[in-house]
């Protein structure tokens, strides 16, 4: 028999559930004193001190019996209402209903989760606050109360004492604190005041040790942005850090260092929710630069993000620039760990930083991964010192995880980090151009020629009468030139296969469709033969004609299917024939044919050349440049937010005798400072690009066709405009 509904149940939370969020919702003892410092800093404090007191044992840790861990500060405090309606309801609206302090700052906890950063650090928890009218309100509770698996929520009881207790009275525990920094007058008679909050932590779960203070001090020192001052978001607040003799490296005012302002090249941007940029640059050696960067997704009028304001200061650190950068600060060493410890890109909202962002190990940009791909211009974390500013307000679709501790993905998350990516590598590109490197004969090759010359002319003048020394050098040149010779094929074939990886997505969606009639084809011409058996020879002639149909149906398809595998065959590693004679109209359009998927999706027109010219030529050496021209083109066509997207394919028949492909595109075109980069290798800016593409693509008409590949002045569509150039074979 079925029983009644109940109704009106309710949740009853077991006490432990508060101290798992304590120990799990915050990820380490450095996140929960920052958390706490942010509560000071939504009290409307100016100064904060961050103590840690206790003995230090012979091994350098901090004896976990003895000690405390205490956050003062000089807020507004909290009477008895407050700390009965706000701090003992954990998720509390009060901040989400009070966005701004009385003295105008945004505050920057709203889920009310702060609480529990104590509980991460120690068991033993005593709150003493108090406002400039009211009576000092001590709380205390013990963590390890929640921690009975008997208990529900309600079973716990915390103590609350109404009254002085001494803590903000002259002479008081506050005082004490405040004059732990007796040379700033910043902290000096803050106790006049008579109010603030005091946090106190015993029972730690930690051993405390010196390099654990430090990699406080270095999250305090990135907690608030170097720039907040000047934009009044963090007016006139100030950290400190008081701790035992033995860490006594790490005590005093918590601030930024001065390694910013010797940077090596930085950018500043202010980026609007149309996306357009404003970029100054500071460059090493030159002088500064100016620029409007559009960022916008074509997708999008604007950037889901919102606006924001980046800041990235970036240092060469070959030996020579450290060396002379650590004349400055000390010491090469000196300035290798200050860059180490505070390299990074980091988020901040409203002035403060948002975790992890910037943290060792979070890679948020995939910088180091871009830096293992093209060395030669993608800049790695170590490199950088960045700031990316937000606020609550004006980026509202940026939203904290539950814990606080990073961004929800989504896309203006992922508008955001495209966004600083492609400035960044707008800094990467000037950089590059600044850097000083090896001057290449034969334009710009991959793989240069060691010439050993120079070694062979000094050893026929030292020793004219040595053969055997003299044969050495010339079989050493013959080794060298062969070894050189192998590796440049070895590349271009693993350019020609990363083609072929590329392609295969475009081929695999182009086969769908010819698959699915076949086997659908299929299917109902075997259904017709079964229904033919059992209804006799009647339907004889009806079902012989549709069966011919179906057959013929999917030879066609089957014919397709042949003609797309067809396209990408020539890019595989089989070992290709001698070059044929050859329509070369018809190999750019079966290129384009290819690269159909790819064309069709970002809605570009393609115009071929109505020529025709036969010409002996490796289909795949020349589909394999024009796929590199059209796929550029078609990349930069998608980011843009021109309405018209067409790129035009001619071929010329020029006075020598060769022929010239002319590739065109509407696209934004390649900058003045580019022109002369393009073809370098491991040159890009592209996010995800190699920098191979036109390096490679230039070797193979130069080498294989005597030829050259160039980037022409702009023609009638306004884009870019390459001129692949044959002078062999095309006879």
């Amino acid at each position: 028999m079925d029983s009644e509904p109940r109704q009106g149940l309710r949740f009853r939370p077991r006490a432990r559930l508060m101290d798992t969020l304590g120990r799990e919702l915050i990820s380490s003892e450095r996140v929960a004193l920052v958390e706490l410092v942010k509560n000071s800093y939504d009290a409307d404090a100016t100064c904060v001190v961050v103590s840690i007191s206790g003995d230090v044992d012979d091994s350098g840790v901090l004896v976990p019996g003895s000690g405390c861990i205490r956050v003062l500060d000089d807020g507004h405090g909290m009477d008895e209402c407050r700390m009965l309606d706000a701090w003992l309801e954990p998720a509390t609206s009060f901040r989400k209903n009070h966005k701004h302090k009385p003295g105008g700052r945004r505050v920057l906890g709203e889920k009310g989760v702060g609480r529990f950063a104590t509980a991460k650090l120690g068991d033993r928890l005593e709150l003493t606050s108090k406002t400039d009218i009211d009576d000092e309100v001590h709380l205390q509770l013990d963590w390890q109360e929640f921690r009975d698996e008997a208990k529900y929520l309600e079973d716990v009881t915390v103590d609350l004492q109404i009254g002085s207790t001494g803590v903000f009275s002259p002479g008081g525990e506050a005082e004490d604190l405040w004059n732990s920094q007796p040379a700033d007058p910043n902290t000096r008679n803050r106790s006049d005041r008579g109010q603030g909050t005091l946090v106190r932590i015993s029972q730690l779960h930690s051993r405390w040790t010196s390099e654990l203070v430090g990699e406080l001090r270095r999250s305090l020192s990135m907690l608030v942005s170097p720039f907040a001052h000047d934009r009044g978001v963090v007016d006139n607040f100030r950290i400190y850090i008081d701790a035992p003799e033995e860490f006594s490296v790490h005590v005093g005012e918590v601030s930024s260092a001065d390694l910013l302002e010797r940077h090596h090249y930085s950018l500043a941007a202010e980026v609007e929710e149309t996306g357009t940029a404003t970029v100054l640059l500071s460059l090493k050696d030159a002088p500064d630069k100016e620029l409007d960067i559009d960022l916008g997704n074509p997708a999008n009028e604007v950037l889901q993000c919102g606006p924001f304001e980046v800041f990235l200061y970036v240092w060469d650190r070959d030996p020579e620039s450290m060396r002379i950068l650590g004349e400055d600060l000390g010491g090469r060493k000196i300035a290798k760990d200050m860059l180490d410890s505070t390299s990074g890109v980091s988020i901040y909202r409203d002035g403060f930083r948002v975790l992890p962002y910037g943290e060792k190990g979070d890679d948020w940009l995939g910088l180091d991964a871009r830096r293992v791909q093209n060395p030669t211009l993608a800049l790695s974390n170590n490199q950088i010192v960045g700031y990316v500013l937000i606020s609550r307000d004006r980026n509202p679709h940026l939203v904290d995880q539950s814990n606080r501790e990073r961004l929800v993905e989504s896309p203006a998350l992922a508008d955001l980090r495209e966004a600083v990516s492609t400035l960044l590598r707008a800094l990467e590109t000037e950089r590059y151009q600044l850097r000083p490197r090896r001057p290449k004969e034969r334009g710009h090759r991959l793989l240069e020629t060691i010439d050993l010359t120079p070694l062979r002319e000094a050893v026929a003048e030292v020793a004219p009468d040595d053969l055997h020394i003299q044969t050495i050098v010339d079989e050493a040149q013959r080794e060298l030139d062969g070894h050189l010779e192998r590796v440049g094929e070895a590349l271009s074939r693993y350019h020609r296969l990363a083609t072929l990886g590329k392609l295969i997505d475009m081929v695999v969606h182009d086969l769908t469709q010819p698959v699915y009639v076949i086997k659908q084809e299929t299917s109902l011409g075997i259904r017709a033969t079964k229904d033919l058996s059992r209804e006799g020879l009647a339907r004889l002639e009806r079902v012989r004609k549709e069966a011919v149909d179906r057959l013929t149906t999917i030879k066609d398809q089957a014919e397709s299917v042949d003609a797309i595998v067809g396209r990408i065959a020539p890019f595989g590693g089989r070992r290709r024939g001698r070059p044929a004679r050859y329509v070369l109209e018809q190999a750019i359009q079966e290129t384009v044919a290819l690269l159909a998927s790819m064309i069709s999706s970002a809605e570009v027109e393609v115009t071929l050349p109505s020529s025709s010219h036969e010409v002996t030529i490796d289909r795949t050496e020349l589909q394999q440049v024009m796929v590199n021209l059209i796929e550029n083109s078609v990349y930069w066509l998608g980011r843009s937010r021109k309405n018209v997207k067409r790129i035009d394919i001619s071929v010329l028949h020029n006075d020598d005798g060769s022929l010239s492909v002319i590739v065109e595109d509407s696209g934004p075109g390649v900058t003045a400072d580019n022109v002369d980069l393009i073809f370098h290798p491991y040159f890009t800016t592209k996010p995800d690009g190699g920098g191979l593409g036109l390096a490679i693509a230039g070797e193979i008409v130069e080498d294989y066709y005597g030829g050259s590949l160039e980037l022409l002045p702009p023609g009638p569509l306004g884009g870019a405009r390459f001129s692949v150039t044959l002078r062999k074979r095309v006879a």
